[in-house]
């Protein structure tokens, strides 16, 4: 940054020499109707002012070089006070530090453009109420946006058909912007443009696009913020959940409407038997629930053995057969399935109570 030199002292709260500042921003470079060369400021007006502009003394800099602060109007019923207000670029450092006068960043310089100007009208013996307030009132500057709707819900958003009669789902006269909407939003909306008087001159809505639905097909309000996103329109009016994805997208203004989410659950009351206790684990399924899923494993078991036909089993019932009386054999036999069936039934009943975690089929009886 260029080197500061100092010019009139109040109290500590020095006016700065600026100059060396103004002339390094090239980009914004022009020249005044005097023939001096300076800088183009941004706010309003966009006026061409020398490189000495609010520099070195305390003056009515605006009186001089703002077209809204033309002399000749001096006697008019709404010309601006600020005009008359001396004021000048100072050292915010020393003036916080060293003295009480208030101290504000000049908005024709923002943050993110690498230069650090801090005016006062304190440090002036003078006042900023008429200058702020003037700024506040005119921070748009009669802007015109373009507004997106996502969906219909009456009575806070919605259209109607020729006849007269509320259209509850959007057809194609969504896509039509020369039907108007209607509803509490859009109230809501205009009443904000009657408090900006002239601040926000225009809101005009039209529709969310094809495509950002096609991105976000499971939600219209999303699809709406990407097309904010995507600089198609300025703003989104509707209902919306403020959701993570969506504040990465874009930023939202205070919340119209709390939605009051509870969960209800039984009185869990005070008992702490053994028996009650042990019975919360089967509590997620009636009776009636746990009997049919035991059966269904039952019955998978079952076919499960019956379609197996184990090789081994079959040897093993062989083998017992050349040994063995047919009565002693089909004992056997009965033993050897139910001891199939019932270890079947443990496998499956571990797979179903494991939500559904493999088990090892060498891990059998």
């Amino acid at each position: 940054m260029p080197s500061e030199e100092y010019g009139e002292n109040n109290n500590g709260c020095r006016c700065l020499n600026k100059t060396a500042d103004l002339t390094s921003l090239t980009e914004r470079a022009c020249t005044t109707s005097s023939g001096e060369p300076g800088i183009i400021l941004t706010l309003r007006s966009g006026s061409c002012v020398p490189l000495d502009y609010g520099s070195n003394i305390c003056q009515p800099h605006d009186l001089v070089y703002d077209p809204i602060c033309d002399i000749s109007l001096a006697t008019q019923p709404n010309f601006p006070l600020y005009c008359l207000q001396s004021w000048c670029y100072v050292d915010a450092d020393a003036c916080v530090r060293d003295t009480d006068n208030a101290v504000y960043r000049s908005s024709y310089f923002p943050v993110d453009s690498g230069m650090d100007m801090f005016y006062s009208y304190d440090a002036c013996n003078s006042t900023a109420e008429e200058w702020l307030g003037f700024y506040e009132g005119d921070t748009l500057g009669g802007i015109k946006l373009k507004a997106s709707i996502p969906n219909y819900l009456e009575p806070m958003i919605f259209k109607r058909d020729g006849e007269g009669d509320v259209i509850s789902e959007p057809g194609p006269e969504y896509y039509n912007n020369s039907i108007p909407y209607e509803g509490v939003y859009m109230n809501y909306v205009n009443e904000i443009m009657r408090i900006a008087k002239g601040d926000i001159q225009e809101v005009t809505y039209t529709y969310k696009s094809r495509s950002s639905l096609l991105q976000h097909s499971s939600s219209h309000y999303t699809a709406a913020v990407q097309d904010i996103e995507n600089g198609l329109v300025d703003m989104s009016v509707g209902p919306f959940w403020i959701t993570v994805e969506r504040l990465r997208m874009t930023s939202f203004t205070v919340p119209l409407i709390y939605d009051k989410i509870v969960l209800v659950i039984p009185d869990p009351m005070s008992k702490n038997g053994l028996s009650y206790q042990t019975s919360k684990v089967l509590a997620p399924f009636t009776a009636r629930l746990w009997l049919l899923v035991i059966l269904v494993i039952a019955f998978t078991s079952l076919l499960s053995v019956w379609f197996a036909k184990s090789s081994h089993t079959k040897r093993t019932m062989l083998e017992h057969s050349k040994r063995r009386t047919k009565s002693k054999f089909s004992r056997l036999r009965i033993g050897i399935y139910a001891r199939l069936i019932f270890d079947s039934f443990l496998e499956k009943g571990l797979y179903f109570f494991s939500e559904g975690v493999e088990q090892d089929e060498g891990s059998s009886l």
